[in-house]
This record gives C-alpha cells, structure tokens and sequence, in this order.
C-alpha cells in the first residue's frame, strides 16, 4: 500500500493520525526543561508537588518562544500534513504550551464549534482542510498525558450526541466547581470514544473539528504538552482559522522576525493580502 495513500485515508475516515515516538527521550527533555524556563519554574525534572499541581499555559507559544520553533519545521510532521491536507500549506499561529492542562471538558478546536453550524462546515466551494497538532512531551506512565477523542465526529454528530456532551460538560463543570477535576473521568455512551495513551514524544494530528478533551492527570510527574496548527494555503478555512485566532489578545500581531524569514524560506508563512 502506498503508505502516504494509508495515513490519508486513515484520517479522512477518523479524522485524526498518530505518529508515535516523533521525538525521542532526550529532545523530550530538552522542551520540557525549556517550556519550565518559559514559565520561570526550575529547569529540573520536577514533581506535581513541587509545583502544587499548577497548571501553566501560554497561548501562541511556539510562535513566541523560539526554543519551540524547530517543531513548526520538523519534517516529519510536515510530510504528514502534507500528505493528508495537501503539499501547499501554512503556518496559522494557533500554538499553545501547557503544563498541567487536563481534564477538560468535550470541545472543538475550529471557529464555529457547533456542528453543521457557521462557515466552517460549508464545504461546497472549498473542503475544509486546518489541522491540529498535538505533541506530548511526557508519558502516560509518569503524568497519566492522554488524549480523549471521538473519531469521525468532524464528519458526524447525532442529536443524542449532542445532548450527551452538553450533559457530561455541564456535570464537569459543577463538579470541578467543588472537586479536582482530575478525579472525573471522561464517560460517554452514545458515540465512540478513544483515549489515546501518550508515550513519550508522540504526536497526533487531527481535524480541528474532532471532538476531544484532555485526558484525566494522575501521575506524580506533570503533564508537558504544545500544540500548533497549519492549513491549506488559499483556502477560505485556513484564512478565517488564522484571523480568528489572531484577534485575540494573546496571540501575536506580527510574529517575530526571525522566525519570519524562516516561515518564508520554508514556503510555510501564511499569506496575508
């Protein structure tokens, strides 16, 4: 089979794609002991109870911190991307890194986040093609790193879905409300879920559309994790994914420089008209 035929046709039907092992043991390390000097912590291996089970992010942190650059250019996860959404592609901004964050609540990563509902779901004149990529930097065996899914749910979602995952959301609100949020597991009965178990270095890529949540965080070391995203070029999801995250507040107007000049050389900047 051809391999690049498989991984496309492995997404289009789930709406996701695992890449295990994508960094090994010491560049693992490396990020992690980086992403604790980004959020000034001590650059040592450290423990939830040294840092009170804290949870850090930055939002469009890849972008701001050029320790985490090389990942936006990793070739790896370049020709993956490529091979499911097509060779013209760019950087859109949307990167986060997190420390600690788990647990969450059913969600969508996209701009219209309710199904069948706003423009990212009219694929008449153009398919929507924006990834998300997720890369974890701890394992499941230390930090308890997963990742909840719902394949396919980019592609589908029943009416019982939906009241599903505004009951199990809501019940996770009130719960962390008086309790850790990482003693509720995720529970879903209408739909297929996966929990994807994070070795060290893995990466999964994945429709922004998928519904997923964070998975539950139990282990005595922290959980590390940075996402990033690309899209097509001249493609009206990538375009309105890209402003949409740029209107906030956090993200950055004009991105470094450096990291300019890269993105272009790399043909993988996004362009603006």
């Amino acid at each position: 089979m051809n391999r690049s035929l498989g991984i496309r046709n492995f997404f289009d039907a789930n709406g996701y794609y695992l890449i295990k092992k994508l960094f090994n043991k010491q560049e693992c390390k490396n990020f992690r002991m980086a992403m604790n000097k980004h959020f000034k912590l001590s650059e040592c291996e450290l423990k939830q109870k040294e840092i009170d089970s804290q949870t850090f992010v930055e939002p469009d942190g890849l972008t701001k911190n050029k320790n985490f650059w090389e990942i936006i250019f990793n070739q790896k996860i370049l020709k993956v991307v490529r091979e499911i959404i097509g060779d013209d592609i760019s950087y859109t901004q949307h990167s986060d890194l997190h420390i600690n964050l788990g647990a969450g609540k059913y969600h969508r990563d996209n701009v219209d986040r309710f199904y069948k509902k706003g423009p990212d779901w009219n694929e008449k004149n153009q398919d929507y093609k924006v990834v998300r990529v997720a890369v974890y930097l701890s394992d499941y065996s230390k930090s308890g790193s997963s990742l909840v899914i719902f394949p396919n749910s980019n592609k589908k979602e029943t009416f019982i879905n939906k009241l599903e995952f505004r009951f199990w959301n809501l019940i996770r609100l009130k719960w962390t409300s008086f309790f850790n949020k990482n003693k509720l597991p995720h529970i879903f009965l209408s739909a297929k879920m996966k929990k994807i178990k994070n070795s060290e270095g893995d990466c999964i890529i994945f429709d922004q559309r998928l519904i997923h949540a964070g998975g539950v965080i139990k282990g005595p070391y922290p959980k590390y994790a940075c996402y990033l995203s690309y899209g097509a070029k001249n493609n009206e999801h990538t375009t309105n994914h890209h402003n949409y995250y740029l209107s906030r507040p956090t993200y950055l107007k004009e991105i470094p420089k450096d990291l300019k000049k890269k993105l272009e050389k790399s043909y993988l900047l996004f362009p603006k008209k």
